[in-house]
């Protein structure tokens, strides 16, 4: 009889000890988080052409593919590109999971011979860009942008300061996709996880004529994300 009750003890420790481990235990790579941004571009040329043809420079699926899954992500949004689709930004607006910031106005540079975009001169055409975008912003989305990214990822330490003394926080990036005009799917996903890392930052764009492989490749990238312990998180 003795046995048998220091058998009972014994097995309600092992199953104490058990739970406990197993109750407490931390989820495995919990620390492994990263940000999906995409950008949603839009110059005068581009915002001609859909008034024009009513074409579409994004993907409706690739918002689809982020809602059903529910994956938390970061679009920063050019002024013209809000102008152009209200209805997209006010509907994606509605769900708590994403995240809208300034992308300036309409793709200008802030900085010269970035690609082939047009330069912005002066401090108050910058300011203006941004100021421009935020009020758009605000009206669609409800939300105050405190992220900024820069047209073409150009840059300088003057117009860094500028941007700073407005009261936005710098997000140019730490994983460039290199989806833009880029029909190789595969590329594009070894380059998101060739760089991840814990708080990266993934520069994707939202599809369209400009990137059409942004939806495929995302349906790669966020299975093998997964597998590889990351949680996504918004900006």
């Amino acid at each position: 009889m003795t046995r048998m009750r220091n058998a009972f003890r014994l097995g309600c420790v092992v199953l104490v000890v058990f739970f406990t481990v197993t109750s407490f235990a931390p989820p495995a790579h919990a620390d492994k988080v990263i940000y999906l941004t995409f950008d949603m571009d839009m110059n005068g040329f581009m915002f001609q052409k859909t008034q024009k043809t009513a074409e579409q420079w994004y993907d409706s699926a690739l918002f689809t593919y982020l809602e059903q899954n529910n994956i938390p992500a970061t679009f920063f949004v050019s002024g013209l590109f809000a102008v152009a689709y209200p209805d997209l930004i006010k509907n994606l607006a509605t769900d708590d999971n994403f995240s809208f910031q300034n992308h300036s106005y309409d793709e200008s540079s802030f900085t010269p011979n970035c690609y082939w975009l047009k330069t912005l001169d002066t401090d108050d055409e910058k300011e203006m860009q941004i100021s421009e975008t935020e009020a758009v912003l605000k009206e669609d989305t409800g939300q105050t942008a405190t992220y900024f990214r820069f047209p073409g990822v150009c840059r300088d330490a003057q117009n860094i300061a500028l941007v700073k003394s407005l009261g936005y926080t710098i997000n140019d990036g730490t994983v460039i996709s290199g989806d833009p005009f880029n029909k190789n799917t595969d590329a594009i996903v070894d380059a998101v996880l060739d760089g991840a890392t814990s708080s990266a930052s993934v520069i994707m764009h939202v599809g369209g004529p400009n990137a059409p492989e942004s939806l495929a490749a995302l349906q790669k990238i966020v299975p093998k994300l997964k597998a590889e312990g990351y949680e996504f998180e918004k900006l």
